[in-house]
């Protein structure tokens, strides 16, 4: 009789277990409420444009028709070039915009470009670069574009991309995907601005995301993927299924041998 009640408390919380990892296909999918869009309508592009901050590194290429004075202006594009533009070089190449706003370029000094975008930033130097210079050309870029993975994804990290632009998904297949036990309705996402920190949830199966201007992410933000509440459970479970198997195991044991001592 102990015998059977014992293995019917195994068997229920066996189920639990089972019960509690099968994670509902709401809980897995994105975009669920998706609809095709064909040639009837589109889902509107809203990408906030990315004001340059502290900490950032910049690309800026000085361009004329004669070569020692490009040389005179971009000392360090040599060893840039030699290096084939990697991402790493570019710390040494590149412009770093110190605590104050200010880039330090040679022979046109400090200029400020804490929130410019990229295209103020080009006009800024080529104002500057004409005291000097007939016609300059001004190339001007963001030399690192990073964000940061953490959570229940596959490989979180810090993630490097040199595309100009990243959406939500792409910045996730980085990290090879959220797992089976991330919860995909509930994504921390923490944006830097030069006023501090900003923090904002973000819901991957509805489709709203997609026309929110958190579809794009900006240059050093950081996502979580918060654990489903199941998984807490499952792990937690699991050591009550160990815990309780010992147990009847001891009692089928010790049952078995009063029966045959009788």
């Amino acid at each position: 009789m102990m015998k059977i009640k014992i293995r019917h408390i195994f068997i229920l919380y066996s189920l639990a277990i089972f019960l509690a990892s099968c994670n509902s296909y709401e809980k897995l999918t994105y975009l669920q409420d998706l609809e095709e869009t064909r040639d009837q309508s589109i889902f509107e592009k809203n990408k906030p444009g990315y004001k340059i901050q502290a900490g950032d590194l910049l690309y800026i290429q000085i361009i004329t028709e004669n070569q020692e004075i490009n040389q005179l202006f971009n000392p360090l594009m040599s060893l840039a070039t030699s290096q084939n533009l990697r991402p790493e070089s570019m710390f040494y190449t590149g412009y770093l915009v110190n605590d104050s706003g200010y880039i330090d370029m040679p022979l046109l000094e400090r200029i400020y470009v804490s929130e410019l975008n990229i295209d103020q930033i080009q006009d800024s130097v080529k104002q500057r670069a004409y005291r000097f210079l007939k016609n300059p050309q001004v190339i001007a870029k963001l030399a690192s574009f990073k964000f940061t993975l953490l959570g229940e994804v596959k490989t979180p990290g810090v993630k490097q991309v040199t595309a100009n632009q990243i959406n939500i998904l792409e910045a996730l297949a980085y990290g090879g995907d959220i797992s089976y036990n991330g919860n995909r309705t509930k994504i921390l996402l923490l944006r830097q601005t030069d006023k501090g920190t900003q923090s904002y949830r973000i819901n991957l199966t509805k489709q709203e995301i997609i026309n929110s201007e958190l579809y794009y992410i900006m240059p050093n933000d950081i996502i979580y993927v918060e654990p489903l509440k199941s998984t807490l459970f499952r792990e937690q479970a699991s050591d009550y299924v160990f815990v309780i198997s010992a147990v009847s195991s001891t009692l089928t044991a010790v049952a078995l041998i009063l029966n045959l001592m009788r």
